[in-house]
């Protein structure tokens, strides 16, 4: 909020008019007027009985420590992109560098206006041609956010942009040195380094990250889909519960997850039907699947990671003992959980119980 803005809005909040508060401080009423338009500024010798007359401390006043709201700083942005539209870009660029002046301490501003000037730029084709120009401003709001904000969030957001910004300028020093300010959970850490290794043509390095976020996203999309699935089926809605459960294998079976996977949310779905010949159906082929050896090494998708040796032996060796330590804990499960009940008892299932339970 500018000076101006300040004093006109404690003015009013207090009761008082232009010409009270030109009275008690000395001045004319024409000179409160200026502040309050903004054409001229007070007297530094009169701003400490100015903010005690207003009510408040010379720091508000001069908005040295004032965070916008996010309403202010949208509003802020619309006007910039307004000026865009109408004048062009080097007048939005103006706006901008205006507002950062304004506001030199709020970081949400300053990481707004360097990422709405850089994307202006990008947009406009300018960033290719007049680079130079505009680089070094846009670059120092990032770093100001970084060191001046104290909202973690708008900080790795700029840290994070200014990464992306020196990979491209192939200054990998300065792009390693930004990701890694970034806290371990953000959520593109991983890309943005894999982004870096493969800048550095360190190609393998980067494939087992992205191998790595893939595996990543795709338990995270299982559990979505889990979730969707059991919605649609306390609104007694099958068929979408279906389609769900058929889109959750065929994501697996397309990314090559590893094990019985394709079978979790149809399996899900069958017991919660208690749907007899489905369920026997899904749990001998998950019995099977944990049973065979696993080949994950010859994925297109994980080739990097499960072409590793784990503990002297090749990956593949080590998952298919991993997934017959599981057995023992599934056979348990399934002999005990409620939600099996409906299957014990029937000669197919019991057999298929004792052929595993060794």
């Amino acid at each position: 909020m500018p000076v101006s803005e300040v004093i006109r809005r404690k003015r009013k909040e207090l009761g008082l008019t232009q010409e009270q508060m030109a009275q008690r401080l000395g001045v004319s009423a024409p000179a409160v007027n200026k502040w309050e338009r903004g054409s001229s500024y007070p007297d530094i010798t009169i701003l400490p009985a100015l903010a005690r007359l207003l009510n408040t401390d010379i720091n508000t006043l001069l908005c040295f420590q004032e965070e916008l709201s996010d309403e202010e700083i949208a509003q802020i942005c619309n006007e910039i992109a307004a000026i865009m539209d109408e004048q062009g870009l080097e007048t939005a660029f103006a706006a901008a560098e205006q507002k950062v002046r304004e506001y030199p301490n709020c970081g949400k501003l300053l990481n707004m206006m360097a990422s709405m000037v850089l994307e202006m730029l990008n947009m406009s084709g300018a960033w290719s041609t007049d680079k130079g120009k505009y680089k070094e401003k846009i670059y120092s709001w990032f770093e100001r956010v970084i060191k001046c904000s104290g909202d973690e969030q708008v900080k790795n957001s700029a840290a994070h942009m200014l990464a992306s910004e020196y990979i491209q300028e192939k200054e990998y020093e300065k792009a390693e040195k930004m990701i890694d300010s970034l806290p371990k959970q953000q959520a593109d850490k991983r890309m943005l380094s894999a982004r870096l290794l493969l800048a550095q043509e360190k190609y393998a390095e980067a494939a087992e990250l992205v191998e790595r976020k893939l595996i990543d996203v795709l338990n995270d999309l299982g559990a979505v889909l889990s979730m969707l699935m059991e919605t649609a089926l306390k609104e007694n809605d099958t068929d979408r519960a279906e389609k769900i459960a058929s889109a959750g294998e065929q994501t697996a079976l397309l990314y090559d997850q590893w094990g019985y996977s394709s079978l979790i949310l149809p399996m899900e779905l069958a017991l919660q039907k208690k749907d007899v010949e489905k369920s026997i159906a899904y749990i001998r082929e998950m019995f099977r699947m944990l049973t065979a050896p696993q080949h994950m090494s010859e994925s297109v998708f994980y080739c990097h990671i499960y072409g590793k040796e784990k503990s002297g032996r090749k990956y593949d060796e080590a998952m298919e003992t991993y997934a017959k330590k599981i057995l023992p804990g599934l056979l348990a499960e399934i002999k005990t959980e409620e939600g099996y009940a409906f299957l014990r008892g029937n000669e197919e299932f019991e057999e298929l119980i004792r052929k595993y339970d060794k």
